[in-house]
Protein backbone atom coordinates (compact mmCIF):
# COMPACT_ATOMS: atom_id res chain seq x y z
CA UNK A 1 0.00 0.00 0.00
CA UNK A 2 1.31 3.61 -1.03
CA UNK A 3 0.50 6.60 1.16
CA UNK A 4 -1.77 8.92 -1.27
CA UNK A 5 0.17 11.81 1.00
CA UNK A 6 3.56 11.08 0.75
CA UNK A 7 3.92 8.18 -2.01
CA UNK A 8 5.64 5.83 0.26
CA UNK A 9 4.61 2.27 1.38
CA UNK A 10 2.85 2.12 4.52
CA UNK A 11 3.92 0.62 7.61
CA UNK A 12 1.85 -2.62 9.01
CA UNK A 13 1.20 -2.40 12.99
CA UNK A 14 -0.05 -5.39 14.28
CA UNK A 15 -1.19 -4.73 18.31
CA UNK A 16 -2.43 -8.19 19.48
CA UNK A 17 -6.10 -9.09 17.27
CA UNK A 18 -6.00 -4.92 15.43
CA UNK A 19 -3.99 -4.86 12.20
CA UNK A 20 -3.88 -1.03 10.56
CA UNK A 21 -1.30 0.73 8.23
CA UNK A 22 -0.18 3.50 8.34
CA UNK A 23 2.62 6.07 7.30
CA UNK A 24 5.72 6.60 9.28
CA UNK A 25 6.43 10.29 7.79
CA UNK A 26 2.75 12.09 7.93
CA UNK A 27 1.64 9.57 10.52
CA UNK A 28 -1.94 9.19 8.79
CA UNK A 29 -3.82 6.16 8.92
CA UNK A 30 -5.67 3.24 6.72
CA UNK A 31 -8.09 1.80 8.52
CA UNK A 32 -11.26 -0.97 7.45
CA UNK A 33 -14.11 -0.60 9.54
CA UNK A 34 -13.96 -4.12 10.39
CA UNK A 35 -10.72 -3.18 12.52
CA UNK A 36 -12.42 -0.20 13.81
CA UNK A 37 -15.35 -2.30 15.48
CA UNK A 38 -12.41 -4.29 16.72
CA UNK A 39 -10.63 -1.13 18.33
CA UNK A 40 -14.54 0.19 19.77
CA UNK A 41 -15.04 -3.18 20.99
CA UNK A 42 -12.31 -2.42 23.79
CA UNK A 43 -13.30 1.62 24.20
CA UNK A 44 -16.39 2.13 26.64
CA UNK A 45 -18.71 3.58 23.79
CA UNK A 46 -22.24 4.81 24.67
CA UNK A 47 -23.79 4.05 20.52
CA UNK A 48 -22.68 1.80 17.70
CA UNK A 49 -20.26 3.24 15.50
CA UNK A 50 -20.92 4.63 12.20
CA UNK A 51 -18.99 3.44 9.51
CA UNK A 52 -17.70 7.01 7.54
CA UNK A 53 -17.79 4.49 4.31
CA UNK A 54 -21.65 4.46 4.20
CA UNK A 55 -22.16 7.81 4.71
CA UNK A 56 -22.46 10.38 1.95
CA UNK A 57 -19.90 12.35 0.27
CA UNK A 58 -19.60 15.82 0.04
CA UNK A 59 -17.69 18.38 -2.76
CA UNK A 60 -14.44 20.27 -2.04
CA UNK A 61 -11.69 21.76 -3.80
CA UNK A 62 -9.09 19.39 -2.96
CA UNK A 63 -7.91 16.73 -5.68
CA UNK A 64 -9.14 13.27 -4.19
CA UNK A 65 -6.92 11.04 -3.09
CA UNK A 66 -6.05 7.91 -4.24
CA UNK A 67 -7.35 4.57 -2.04
CA UNK A 68 -4.00 2.86 -0.74
CA UNK A 69 -5.45 -0.42 -1.58
CA UNK A 70 -7.64 0.34 -4.54
CA UNK A 71 -5.94 2.99 -5.95
CA UNK A 72 -9.60 4.67 -6.93
CA UNK A 73 -10.23 8.12 -5.84
CA UNK A 74 -11.36 8.64 -2.05
CA UNK A 75 -14.59 10.41 -1.22
CA UNK A 76 -14.49 13.32 1.48
CA UNK A 77 -16.72 12.65 4.72
CA UNK A 78 -17.36 15.62 6.74
CA UNK A 79 -17.91 13.77 10.38
CA UNK A 80 -16.90 15.42 14.00
CA UNK A 81 -15.81 18.18 12.89
CA UNK A 82 -12.80 16.67 10.63
CA UNK A 83 -12.90 16.04 6.87
CA UNK A 84 -12.08 12.29 6.66
CA UNK A 85 -11.21 9.99 3.29
CA UNK A 86 -13.47 7.23 2.65
CA UNK A 87 -13.12 4.42 -0.22
CA UNK A 88 -16.83 2.91 -0.59
CA UNK A 89 -15.32 -0.41 -2.59
CA UNK A 90 -12.73 -1.21 -0.08
CA UNK A 91 -14.96 0.19 3.46
CA UNK A 92 -12.00 1.88 4.62
CA UNK A 93 -11.51 5.22 5.87
CA UNK A 94 -8.06 7.07 5.55
CA UNK A 95 -7.36 9.21 9.08
CA UNK A 96 -4.81 11.85 8.45
CA UNK A 97 -2.81 12.48 12.17
CA UNK A 98 -5.16 13.06 14.95
CA UNK A 99 -8.45 12.25 13.25
CA UNK A 100 -8.64 8.39 14.33
CA UNK A 101 -9.38 9.96 17.98
CA UNK A 102 -11.92 12.44 16.92
CA UNK A 103 -13.48 9.38 15.15
CA UNK A 104 -14.43 7.45 18.14
CA UNK A 105 -14.06 10.49 20.64
CA UNK A 106 -17.94 10.92 19.37
CA UNK A 107 -18.72 7.41 20.32
CA UNK A 108 -17.14 7.60 23.58
CA UNK A 109 -19.00 7.81 27.08
CA UNK A 110 -15.41 9.79 27.91
CA UNK A 111 -14.27 11.38 25.22
CA UNK A 112 -10.52 10.30 24.45
CA UNK A 113 -7.47 12.84 24.46
CA UNK A 114 -6.41 14.07 20.99
CA UNK A 115 -3.09 12.44 20.19
CA UNK A 116 -1.37 10.77 16.86
CA UNK A 117 -2.99 8.19 15.52
CA UNK A 118 -0.23 5.32 16.15
CA UNK A 119 -0.02 6.25 19.96
CA UNK A 120 -3.97 6.21 20.20
CA UNK A 121 -3.85 2.50 18.49
CA UNK A 122 -1.45 1.19 20.96
CA UNK A 123 -3.14 2.90 24.02
CA UNK A 124 -6.33 1.71 23.23
CA UNK A 125 -4.95 -2.37 22.50
CA UNK A 126 -3.16 -1.92 25.93
CA UNK A 127 -6.71 -1.41 27.57
CA UNK A 128 -6.97 -4.82 29.96
CA UNK A 129 -11.11 -5.19 29.09
CA UNK A 130 -13.08 -4.88 32.52
CA UNK A 131 -13.62 -8.08 34.87
CA UNK A 132 -17.54 -8.39 35.68
CA UNK A 133 -17.48 -9.04 39.36
CA UNK A 134 -18.24 -12.63 40.22
CA UNK A 135 -21.54 -13.53 41.53
CA UNK A 136 -22.07 -16.99 43.06
CA UNK A 137 -26.03 -18.01 43.63
CA UNK A 138 -27.04 -18.84 47.27
CA UNK A 139 -26.34 -22.42 47.97
CA UNK A 140 -28.85 -24.60 50.23
CA UNK A 141 -28.66 -28.28 51.78
CA UNK A 142 -31.99 -28.94 50.27
CA UNK A 143 -32.00 -29.68 46.34
CA UNK A 144 -35.85 -30.59 46.01
CA UNK A 145 -37.18 -29.67 42.22
CA UNK A 146 -40.73 -29.50 41.05
CA UNK A 147 -42.84 -32.36 39.63
CA UNK A 148 -45.74 -32.81 39.12
CA UNK A 149 -48.14 -35.47 41.16
CA UNK A 150 -50.04 -38.42 40.01
CA UNK A 151 -54.19 -37.23 40.23
CA UNK A 152 -57.51 -38.23 38.77
CA UNK A 153 -60.58 -36.38 38.14
CA UNK A 154 -62.20 -35.74 41.34
CA UNK A 155 -66.20 -36.05 39.65
CA UNK A 156 -64.91 -39.43 38.37
CA UNK A 157 -63.66 -40.70 41.47
CA UNK A 158 -66.63 -39.28 43.37
CA UNK A 159 -69.04 -40.69 41.01
CA UNK A 160 -67.21 -44.16 41.50
CA UNK A 161 -67.87 -43.83 45.31
CA UNK A 162 -71.30 -42.92 45.39
CA UNK A 163 -71.81 -45.92 43.13
CA UNK A 164 -70.27 -48.16 45.33
CA UNK A 165 -72.29 -46.76 48.46
CA UNK A 166 -75.59 -47.32 46.35
CA UNK A 167 -74.79 -50.82 45.41
CA UNK A 168 -73.43 -51.47 49.01
CA UNK A 169 -76.77 -49.90 49.89
CA UNK A 170 -79.28 -52.08 47.95
CA UNK A 171 -77.07 -55.28 48.98
CA UNK A 172 -77.84 -53.96 52.71
CA UNK A 173 -81.43 -54.02 51.70
CA UNK A 174 -81.90 -57.21 49.89
CA UNK A 175 -79.51 -59.34 52.16
CA UNK A 176 -79.39 -58.04 55.69
CA UNK A 177 -76.19 -60.07 56.25
CA UNK A 178 -74.22 -57.47 54.33
CA UNK A 179 -75.27 -54.86 57.19
CA UNK A 180 -72.28 -55.84 58.38
CA UNK A 181 -69.58 -54.13 55.77
CA UNK A 182 -71.35 -50.77 56.35
CA UNK A 183 -68.49 -49.61 58.79
CA UNK A 184 -65.78 -50.93 56.21
CA UNK A 185 -67.96 -48.98 53.98
CA UNK A 186 -67.97 -45.86 56.19
CA UNK A 187 -63.99 -46.23 56.97
CA UNK A 188 -63.18 -46.30 53.00
CA UNK A 189 -65.80 -43.78 51.97
CA UNK A 190 -63.33 -41.25 54.52
CA UNK A 191 -60.18 -42.43 53.42
CA UNK A 192 -61.32 -41.78 49.60
CA UNK A 193 -62.86 -38.62 50.54
CA UNK A 194 -59.32 -37.63 52.02
CA UNK A 195 -57.85 -36.92 48.28
CA UNK A 196 -60.07 -34.69 46.88
CA UNK A 197 -58.56 -31.55 46.61
CA UNK A 198 -60.70 -28.26 45.22
CA UNK A 199 -57.90 -25.58 43.57
CA UNK A 200 -58.45 -21.75 42.06
CA UNK A 201 -56.78 -21.12 39.16
CA UNK A 202 -53.22 -20.19 39.51
CA UNK A 203 -53.09 -22.22 43.15
CA UNK A 204 -50.79 -25.11 44.00
CA UNK A 205 -50.84 -27.95 46.46
CA UNK A 206 -47.68 -29.48 47.80
CA UNK A 207 -48.02 -32.65 48.82
CA UNK A 208 -45.82 -34.71 50.94
CA UNK A 209 -45.63 -38.95 51.71
CA UNK A 210 -44.71 -39.77 54.97
CA UNK A 211 -42.29 -37.41 55.31
CA UNK A 212 -41.08 -36.86 51.79
CA UNK A 213 -41.30 -34.85 48.80
CA UNK A 214 -44.41 -36.31 46.63
CA UNK A 215 -45.50 -33.91 44.01
CA UNK A 216 -46.92 -30.80 43.60
CA UNK A 217 -50.91 -30.28 42.08
CA UNK A 218 -51.44 -27.71 39.86
CA UNK A 219 -54.34 -26.86 38.25
CA UNK A 220 -57.96 -25.59 38.78
CA UNK A 221 -60.55 -28.29 39.25
CA UNK A 222 -61.39 -30.82 41.05
CA UNK A 223 -58.60 -33.25 41.73
CA UNK A 224 -58.33 -37.21 43.58
CA UNK A 225 -54.84 -37.76 44.78
CA UNK A 226 -53.55 -40.49 47.09
CA UNK A 227 -55.42 -39.95 50.32
CA UNK A 228 -52.39 -40.71 52.49
CA UNK A 229 -50.73 -37.46 50.65
CA UNK A 230 -50.31 -34.57 52.91
CA UNK A 231 -50.51 -31.00 51.98
CA UNK A 232 -47.52 -28.61 53.25
CA UNK A 233 -49.83 -25.98 53.35
CA UNK A 234 -53.25 -27.27 54.05
CA UNK A 235 -55.16 -24.53 54.59
CA UNK A 236 -53.91 -22.12 52.29
CA UNK A 237 -52.33 -23.35 49.10
CA UNK A 238 -49.72 -21.78 47.21
CA UNK A 239 -50.08 -18.90 45.14
CA UNK A 240 -49.09 -18.77 41.78
CA UNK A 241 -50.31 -14.85 41.01
CA UNK A 242 -47.92 -12.36 40.32
CA UNK A 243 -46.97 -10.45 43.95
CA UNK A 244 -46.24 -7.52 44.75
CA UNK A 245 -43.22 -6.67 47.08
CA UNK A 246 -43.27 -2.92 48.53
CA UNK A 247 -40.86 -2.58 51.27
CA UNK A 248 -41.05 1.68 51.83
CA UNK A 249 -38.21 3.71 51.56
CA UNK A 250 -34.91 2.87 52.37
CA UNK A 251 -31.79 5.32 53.16
CA UNK A 252 -28.56 4.10 51.72
CA UNK A 253 -25.64 6.42 50.47
CA UNK A 254 -24.61 6.37 46.78
CA UNK A 255 -21.31 5.92 45.53
CA UNK A 256 -20.25 9.60 46.50
CA UNK A 257 -21.30 9.29 50.17
CA UNK A 258 -24.67 11.10 49.90
CA UNK A 259 -27.43 9.78 51.92
CA UNK A 260 -30.82 9.69 49.63
CA UNK A 261 -34.02 7.64 50.00
CA UNK A 262 -34.62 5.21 47.34
CA UNK A 263 -37.84 3.28 46.58
CA UNK A 264 -38.37 0.12 44.85
CA UNK A 265 -41.47 -2.15 43.59
CA UNK A 266 -41.01 -5.47 42.71
CA UNK A 267 -43.34 -7.57 40.79
CA UNK A 268 -42.36 -11.88 41.66
CA UNK A 269 -44.26 -14.81 40.98
CA UNK A 270 -43.41 -18.58 42.65
CA UNK A 271 -42.02 -20.40 39.66
CA UNK A 272 -41.00 -24.10 41.67
CA UNK A 273 -43.41 -24.32 44.94
CA UNK A 274 -40.66 -27.13 45.71
CA UNK A 275 -38.06 -24.98 46.22
CA UNK A 276 -40.17 -22.01 47.56
CA UNK A 277 -41.30 -24.64 50.30
CA UNK A 278 -38.46 -26.62 50.99
CA UNK A 279 -35.32 -24.42 50.66
CA UNK A 280 -36.30 -21.43 52.81
CA UNK A 281 -38.34 -21.06 55.57
CA UNK A 282 -41.00 -18.04 54.36
CA UNK A 283 -40.17 -17.35 50.56
CA UNK A 284 -41.69 -13.86 51.46
CA UNK A 285 -39.81 -12.95 53.96
CA UNK A 286 -36.95 -14.18 51.68
CA UNK A 287 -37.41 -11.89 48.51
CA UNK A 288 -38.39 -9.01 50.96
CA UNK A 289 -34.98 -9.29 52.51
CA UNK A 290 -32.84 -10.14 49.53
CA UNK A 291 -34.71 -7.29 47.70
CA UNK A 292 -33.45 -4.69 50.67
CA UNK A 293 -29.72 -6.19 49.98
CA UNK A 294 -29.46 -5.99 46.17
CA UNK A 295 -31.21 -2.36 46.23
CA UNK A 296 -28.27 -1.52 48.93
CA UNK A 297 -25.78 -3.25 46.48
CA UNK A 298 -26.70 -1.64 43.32
CA UNK A 299 -27.11 2.50 44.62
CA UNK A 300 -24.20 2.18 46.13
CA UNK A 301 -21.99 1.43 42.79
CA UNK A 302 -23.97 4.62 41.11
CA UNK A 303 -23.55 8.53 41.84
CA UNK A 304 -27.41 10.23 42.44
CA UNK A 305 -27.03 12.21 39.48
CA UNK A 306 -24.23 12.41 36.50
CA UNK A 307 -23.72 15.19 34.18
CA UNK A 308 -24.61 14.00 30.44
CA UNK A 309 -21.81 15.00 29.05
CA UNK A 310 -19.50 12.88 31.41
CA UNK A 311 -21.24 9.68 30.48
CA UNK A 312 -21.03 8.51 33.94
CA UNK A 313 -24.37 6.33 34.58
CA UNK A 314 -25.98 7.55 37.49
CA UNK A 315 -29.75 6.58 39.49
CA UNK A 316 -31.58 9.54 38.28
CA UNK A 317 -30.11 9.61 34.61
CA UNK A 318 -30.15 5.32 33.61
CA UNK A 319 -32.87 4.51 35.35
CA UNK A 320 -33.55 1.45 32.84
CA UNK A 321 -30.03 0.55 33.19
CA UNK A 322 -30.24 0.61 36.94
CA UNK A 323 -33.60 -1.54 37.25
CA UNK A 324 -32.44 -4.20 34.89
CA UNK A 325 -29.17 -4.51 37.17
CA UNK A 326 -31.37 -4.46 40.01
CA UNK A 327 -33.64 -7.12 38.58
CA UNK A 328 -30.53 -9.08 38.24
CA UNK A 329 -29.36 -9.22 41.76
CA UNK A 330 -32.67 -9.57 42.97
CA UNK A 331 -33.05 -12.57 40.60
CA UNK A 332 -29.81 -14.48 41.48
CA UNK A 333 -30.73 -14.02 45.13
CA UNK A 334 -33.86 -15.43 45.18
CA UNK A 335 -33.61 -18.47 42.31
CA UNK A 336 -32.58 -20.80 45.41
CA UNK A 337 -36.15 -20.45 46.72
CA UNK A 338 -37.67 -20.86 42.82
CA UNK A 339 -38.83 -17.28 42.52
CA UNK A 340 -39.13 -15.58 39.29
CA UNK A 341 -38.43 -11.93 39.15
CA UNK A 342 -40.94 -10.40 36.53
CA UNK A 343 -39.99 -6.62 37.31
CA UNK A 344 -38.26 -3.94 39.59
CA UNK A 345 -38.15 -0.45 39.20
CA UNK A 346 -37.02 2.19 41.38
CA UNK A 347 -40.77 4.14 42.43
CA UNK A 348 -39.04 6.72 44.42
CA UNK A 349 -35.68 8.46 44.76
CA UNK A 350 -34.61 11.87 46.24
CA UNK A 351 -31.65 13.27 48.30
CA UNK A 352 -32.29 12.82 52.19
CA UNK A 353 -33.50 15.52 54.03
CA UNK A 354 -30.81 16.52 55.96
CA UNK A 355 -28.81 17.49 52.41
CA UNK A 356 -31.42 18.00 49.87
CA UNK A 357 -31.49 22.00 50.29
CA UNK A 358 -27.38 22.30 49.54
CA UNK A 359 -27.90 19.52 46.78
CA UNK A 360 -30.87 21.63 44.90
CA UNK A 361 -28.44 24.10 45.14
CA UNK A 362 -25.77 22.73 43.88
CA UNK A 363 -27.65 21.57 41.05
CA UNK A 364 -29.35 25.06 40.55
CA UNK A 365 -25.88 26.66 39.91
CA UNK A 366 -24.63 23.77 37.79
CA UNK A 367 -27.60 24.47 35.53
CA UNK A 368 -26.78 28.10 35.17
CA UNK A 369 -22.82 27.60 34.57
CA UNK A 370 -23.98 24.66 31.58
CA UNK A 371 -26.50 27.50 30.36
CA UNK A 372 -23.85 30.45 30.29
CA UNK A 373 -21.33 27.67 28.96
CA UNK A 374 -23.49 27.39 26.17
CA UNK A 375 -24.74 30.43 25.00
CA UNK A 376 -20.93 31.39 25.75
CA UNK A 377 -19.97 28.49 23.09
CA UNK A 378 -22.43 29.72 20.68
CA UNK A 379 -21.80 33.60 20.79
CA UNK A 380 -17.88 32.70 20.43
CA UNK A 381 -18.72 30.52 16.67
CA UNK A 382 -21.19 33.11 15.82
CA UNK A 383 -18.47 36.34 16.23
CA UNK A 384 -16.27 34.32 14.65
CA UNK A 385 -18.49 33.33 11.64
CA UNK A 386 -18.99 36.98 11.17
CA UNK A 387 -15.84 38.06 10.97
CA UNK A 388 -14.74 35.43 8.79
CA UNK A 389 -17.56 35.85 6.46
CA UNK A 390 -16.58 40.29 6.25
CA UNK A 391 -13.31 39.09 5.62
CA UNK A 392 -14.12 36.15 2.52
CA UNK A 393 -16.69 38.48 1.04
CA UNK A 394 -14.54 41.95 1.29
CA UNK A 395 -16.99 43.72 2.53
CA UNK A 396 -15.45 45.88 4.89
CA UNK A 397 -11.69 45.54 5.81
CA UNK A 398 -11.47 46.31 9.85
CA UNK A 399 -8.05 46.93 11.37
CA UNK A 400 -7.20 44.93 15.23
CA UNK A 401 -8.58 47.49 16.91
CA UNK A 402 -12.01 47.39 15.24
CA UNK A 403 -12.27 43.91 14.85
CA UNK A 404 -11.62 44.29 19.09
CA UNK A 405 -14.69 46.26 19.23
CA UNK A 406 -16.80 44.86 16.57
CA UNK A 407 -16.05 41.52 19.15
CA UNK A 408 -16.79 43.47 22.14
CA UNK A 409 -20.48 44.64 20.70
CA UNK A 410 -21.09 41.19 19.43
CA UNK A 411 -20.81 39.70 22.33
CA UNK A 412 -22.42 41.51 24.49
CA UNK A 413 -25.20 41.37 22.21
CA UNK A 414 -25.34 37.65 22.59
CA UNK A 415 -24.47 36.78 25.90
CA UNK A 416 -26.13 39.71 27.73
CA UNK A 417 -29.46 40.35 28.75
CA UNK A 418 -28.96 43.92 27.96
CA UNK A 419 -29.03 46.24 24.90
CA UNK A 420 -25.58 47.00 23.75
CA UNK A 421 -24.09 50.48 23.33
CA UNK A 422 -22.40 49.92 19.84
CA UNK A 423 -18.98 51.77 20.09
CA UNK A 424 -18.42 53.38 16.32
CA UNK A 425 -14.83 53.53 15.41
CA UNK A 426 -13.34 56.51 13.12
CA UNK A 427 -11.23 55.83 10.61
CA UNK A 428 -8.31 58.64 9.79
Amino acid sequence: MICPKCNIALETLRVKSVTVYYCKTCKAMWVSFPMLKKIGAMLDLKSELLNPADMESINVKEAPRACPECTKPMDKVYFNGTLVDKCSECNGVWFDNGELSKYFSFFMKNPAKLTDNVTFVKEVCSIEPKKEPEYHELEIQSKEVEKPVLSVNGFFVAFCLLLVIAVSLLLVMVAPLFAALIPILVIVTVFVCAGFKILKPQEAFVLTLFGKYMGTLRGAGFHWVNPLAVSVTPFTPVSLKAMTLENGKQKINDQMGNPIEVGIIVIWEVQDTAKAIFNVEDYKSFISAQSDSALRNIVRMYPYDAPEASGVQSLRGDSAEISAKLKAEIQRNVKVAGIRVVDAKITHLAYAPEIAVAMLQRQQAAAVIDAKKAIVDGAVGMVEMALNRLSSNNVVQLDELEKAKMVNNLLVILCSNKEAQPVIGNRH
